[in-house]
């Protein structure tokens, strides 16, 4: 791991050591999570009927995702590096709808093709190579699998305030935030389709009351009408990706 890796992992590890409620343990706020969660509701469907299809989270923090996907039907499987993240994620899931494994994003633990979905929220804002990780989630997906992946945007009104401030005081970058382009093009270079590229609008955490206004009818018809805002507000994208079958169909 690089020195910034490093620096994440213990930060998770704090978190989870520090927190009990499951947004301070992934370093979201409250409504970063419940915004989250309501996109994620939003664009995984419950799994098909007959034997389990594999789910598997990438970066699964408290597990939230992963109970949500063994509840819409999946074998849900949490992967995380931060050990005391695992602990705080089997803690809130004592029946045991999900299975969780420390591992590394860069070698996953699975053969290839093993997998039918990969969920990953806030990890590539973590990773100094995101597009490494993007090849090793590939490796694994079935062909025709699917994949829901987040990138903090470099685009947003907030990541160029941030940007900016960090220049001049010349402070090393806290996260790491991607072009919404260049990691669609990560996505189509390792054999995934860009089947939808989502905006997520968060309000700034000194207040969170503003989720109201992100949620009227008028902002959010600006919001799918106008590209310009979408980018400027988006603080983050969810893309969601169908891997290639090996007759060039996608999920």
């Amino acid at each position: 791991m690089t020195g910034f890796e490093d620096e994440w992992r213990a930060r998770f590890e704090r978190f989870a050591r520090a927190h009990s409620n499951e947004a301070s343990i992934s370093g979201w706020s409250e409504v970063g999570l419940r915004r989250r969660v309501e996109l994620f509701r939003a664009l995984v469907p419950p799994a098909s009927p007959g034997p389990a299809p594999v789910a598997l989270e990438l970066g699964c923090g408290a597990g939230t995702y992963v109970r949500l996907l063994a509840g819409l039907g999946y074998r849900a499987i949490g992967l995380d590096y931060s050990l005391p993240s695992l602990g705080r994620a089997l803690d809130a899931d004592p029946g045991r709808k999900g299975h969780y494994v420390a591992g590394d994003a860069y070698a996953l633990p699975s053969g290839a093709g093993r997998v039918d979905l990969v969920v990953s929220i806030g990890v590539l804002q973590a990773l100094s190579r995101p597009e490494q990780v993007l090849a090793e989630v590939a490796r694994v997906l079935r062909p025709g699998g699917s994949l829901v992946v987040e990138a903090l945007s470099s685009r947003s009104l907030a990541a160029q305030a941030r940007g900016l401030h960090s220049r001049l005081r010349r402070l090393p970058p806290r996260v790491l935030v991607h072009d919404p382009d260049t990691v669609a093009g990560w996505l189509r270079d390792r054999g995934f389709t860009v089947l939808e590229r989502i905006p997520l609008c968060l309000p700034p955490r000194r207040f969170p009351a503003l989720a109201r206004v992100l949620d009227s009818d008028a902002v959010r018809s600006v919001i799918r009408s106008s590209p310009f805002v979408a980018r400027a507000l988006g603080h983050a994208v969810w893309f969601r990706c169908g891997r290639m079958s090996a007759d060039g169909r996608s999920a």
